[in-house]
């Protein structure tokens, strides 16, 4: 008697719900992910063992590059209260205030200026030409523009890169950078103000090939305005094999 033949059929899974699944994960992971910032130069830090990491919030990154060039980047709370827009506008009146104590030449900016600093990340120009940098927001690619004169990368020759430092020890005469260290550190967001006293508010992150030299000059820097707490930046070290 010859064998029964059993009819073949395709094999069907329905994906409607792992589809499903897949979508919720992703929108999941877009809401609660936190999107590095575009900064002026890519620096890649020294090693180290150390495991602490960094708060997201209320803390201020001074980045610096091989060459000596500083940039400050501000992140405050982001409750309505202390949020990122409303103290970085903050921030540019308290620190041409601060400017205009020390200059015959005085600067003011303008509602559309200071809205356009309140979009910015990473910044570091001469304050001198920081109302021409925002004026750049309003034109056509103007982000591009702002990105192109952060990094270096702009043809204009008169446009500087990077925030004026220099040695300084006379806290009464302070440079460019002191002038925006004291700026933040006399933010009205009350907790950005305690972690910058304890120490943790402040963040230098240099390049492993910065010379020393240069790191010790922003540090004493921020010591001469009364900043003797602060962070370094690493990364952490590979297991060696």
């Amino acid at each position: 008697m010859g064998r029964v033949k059993i009819a073949r059929k395709s094999t069907f899974i329905d994906m409607t719900a792992m589809s499903d699944v897949t979508v919720l994960l992703l929108t999941f992971f877009m809401l609660t992910s936190t999107f590095l910032q575009k900064e002026p130069t890519t620096v890649i830090t020294p090693p180290s063992v150390s495991t602490e990491k960094v708060q997201e919030t209320n803390f201020v990154q001074v980045l610096l590059s091989p060459e000596g060039k500083v940039w400050l980047t501000m992140n405050n709370d982001t409750s309505s209260n202390w949020s990122n827009e409303k103290m970085k506008m903050a921030l540019l009146d308290k620190v041409s205030e601060i400017y205009n104590e020390s200059h015959k030449k005085k600067i003011s900016f303008t509602p559309e200026q200071k809205y356009a600093f309140s979009k910015v990340g990473s910044f570091g120009v001469p304050l001198s030409q920081m109302g021409e940098f925002l004026d750049l927001a309003s034109q056509q690619e103007g982000q591009t523009k702002m990105d192109q004169w952060l990094s270096g990368e702009d043809e204009n020759p008169n446009h500087v890169t990077g925030i004026p430092i220099s040695w300084n020890s006379d806290e009464a005469k302070p440079n460019e950078f002191q002038m925006w260290m004291k700026a933040m550190r006399q933010t009205e967001n009350s907790n950005l103000a305690d972690k910058i006293k304890d120490g943790t508010g402040v963040a230098i992150k240099a390049d492993q090939n910065t010379s020393f030299d240069i790191v010790h000059m922003v540090m004493d820097n921020l010591q001469t305005i009364h900043m003797n707490k602060f962070t370094l930046l690493t990364a952490l070290k590979g297991a060696e094999e």
